[in-house]
């Protein structure tokens, strides 16, 4: 069963080149079912049927052979002498039974609501398990046929319509970007365990397979990838020294290491919005983390088993400057795309990429705020904002223009908000984070200067949201966040509602205060853990930012904003 954690980040490694935040004196900081891969093939509907007593007759499918999107029939044809349904062609409006009674639970119920194929059919008597309708479900991923299913009970995504699902309990539905499984037939009988499915319920990111317009995986590409050591500053960053690194430039060379000092921020060619395709697993069993650019989460770390293959899509930004975009001090990075592999043991088998194009442009989420959401180089510090991509599947993409020592009035003459407004366009998103760079400052003026960018925003006919800054931690619980010296929540709020119309707000201060609070830690204890340097109290590490991201991305889903529908869950 595949499944998905977040590797563990250190938080004091890789140190070197970190720069200080301007005018702080601070360091450096600011969708379809998938098919269970490697599986034995068992025939659903042959002799031996999963969903009852021995079949006479029918047309069994072979069972398992992996439909991208989840439309596998598990069983196939009627199985005469009970015309047991075992998944696949489910009666959705309670047929009768050929040789047996009527099914229990006829009454039609669309959207995978209906219990298909009971649990036994002893030569036509009545279906138990169809007796039964489960509560309406959002979307199908309902594994028909056999007992019950494990992912029945939780669907996400889609909508099937009497039990057109995937076998073995597969997640139904069209979930934005993430995987689909490969290269064996199916492992479960009928869905006597929805293993696909119950992982998609715990999270694990799905798709529909590759979306259109999206690059084949190829070999080839792959070819030009190789295993480097753990870097400083790019190559993948931040995670343990121990930990195996596949570097993929695409793009040349690490001019960093030819040129002193590192270039800074300039235009490229090769800069754009790509649309990337990787298929992760291989002949041994894996754990893949996948990042690209500036230590960007891309991907929380997914295990395959051997034999196994998933493949996922990505909207990847790539900036001539690919951490924070006017901050000088700081490495400019790779030239083009780079991608980056990483784990105790990643399996990756080809990678597919191209810059989009009218047709396949992606929605895209822009951000503008401070060193505690930007794009941190170096592996020690992590901005909110370069980890958020791992909640989004396609056609969501999202560009950072976040940059340390950012505040509400002077962001405005910044390199990231010229390149926001020279890019963004109508039905894009604006995420506008201000706040601990304007101490002493009212919030009534904090809350003019937020007004600058939602107004403009708007006009573009672009849709802003309003984030609160994330918590300092100067003790345990959270102190004051409030006043000229806070971080200014209420005015992110206020602007917020003063939008016309009112733009969302996500109150991240309250969020992570809670958080943290929840922890039932020390304040040393959370600092060690997901903060930079293990002693920042403003700015955290690489973990600590993949949770502050998820709290975001947690608080989209709950809001049920337009975003959500795109969310890896």
């Amino acid at each position: 069963m595949p499944t998905t954690r977040r590797l563990p980040l250190l938080s004091l490694f890789g140190l070197i080149g970190l720069m200080a935040c301007s005018g702080s004196g601070t360091p450096q900081g600011g969708g379809g079912g998938t098919t269970v891969t490697g599986g034995t093939a068992n025939s659903i509907g042959g002799t031996t049927s999963v969903a009852g007593s021995t079949t006479t007759g029918g047309t069994p499918d072979t069972g398992g052979v992996s439909e991208p999107g989840g439309a596998t029939d598990n069983g196939g044809a009627t199985d005469n002498g009970g015309a047991t349904d075992n998944g696949g062609a489910t009666d959705t409006g309670g047929a009768t039974d050929n040789g047996g009674a009527t099914d229990n639970g006829g009454t039609t119920d669309t959207g995978g609501a209906s219990s298909s194929g009971g649990t036994n059919v002893t030569s036509g008597t009545t279906k138990t398990g169809g007796t039964t309708s489960s509560t309406s479900k959002t979307g199908g991923a309902i594994a028909t046929g056999g007992a019950t299913t494990s992912s029945s009970t939780s669907t996400n995504g889609g909508t099937a319509t009497g039990g057109t699902t995937s076998a073995g309990g597969a997640v139904g539905g069209t979930l934005a970007g993430g995987k689909t499984a490969s290269g064996g037939t199916t492992g479960s009988n009928g869905g006597t365990t929805g293993a696909a499915g119950a992982a998609g319920a715990a999270g694990t990111p799905s798709t529909d397979g590759i979306p259109a317009g999206y690059p084949p995986v190829s070999t080839d590409n792959y070819a030009k990838c190789q295993k480097v050591a753990i870097g400083t500053n790019n190559a993948c960053a931040g995670q343990p020294a121990g930990n195996i690194c596949i570097e993929c430039l695409f793009g040349g060379t690490d001019y960093n290491k030819t040129e002193s000092p590192p270039p800074t921020a300039t235009a490229s060619s090769e800069a754009g919005n790509y649309l990337v395709t990787v298929q992760l697993g291989g002949s041994a069993a894996g754990d893949t983390y996948v990042s690209a650019e500036s230590s960007r989460g891309l991907l929380q770390s997914v295990t395959t088993t051997a034999g196994q293959s998933l493949t996922y899509a990505f909207v990847v930004n790539v900036r001539g400057m690919e951490g924070q975009p006017d901050h000088s001090g700081g490495p400019g990075g790779y030239p083009g795309l780079d991608l980056f592999f990483s784990g105790k043991n990643p399996e990756v088998t080809a990678i597919g990429y191209a810059l989009s194009a009218a047709a396949t442009k992606p929605i895209m989420i822009y951000i503008a705020s401070d060193s505690t959401a930007c794009d941190q180089t170096g592996g020690a510090y992590g901005g909110w904002g370069q980890m958020l991509p791992e909640y989004f599947g396609p056609p969501v993409g999202i560009a950072n223009d976040a940059n340390s020592g950012a505040s509400a009035a002077g962001y405005s003459g910044n390199a990231g908000w010229t390149d926001i407004t020279s890019h963004w366009q109508p039905g894009d998103y604006l995420i506008i984070q201000f706040g601990h760079n304007d101490k002493n400052t009212p919030d009534a003026t904090v809350q003019t200067s937020l007004m600058k960018y939602v107004n403009a925003a708007i006009a573009a006919k672009v849709n802003p949201i309003l984030v609160s800054p994330p918590a300092r931690v100067g003790s345990i619980p959270i102190g004051d966040q409030t006043g000229n010296s806070g971080v200014h929540a209420a005015s992110a709020k206020g602007a917020a509602a003063a939008a016309n119309p009112p733009a969302p707000f996500i109150d991240l201060t309250a969020l992570s205060t809670a958080w943290y609070n929840g922890l039932g830690m020390t304040k040393d204890q959370v600092l060690q853990a997901y903060h930079a340097l293990g002693s920042d109290g403003t700015h955290s590490n690489l973990a600590g930012a993949d949770k502050l991201a998820g709290l975001v991305a947690g608080e989209i889903k709950k809001q049920n904003l337009p975003l959500a529908k795109y969310l890896r869950q």
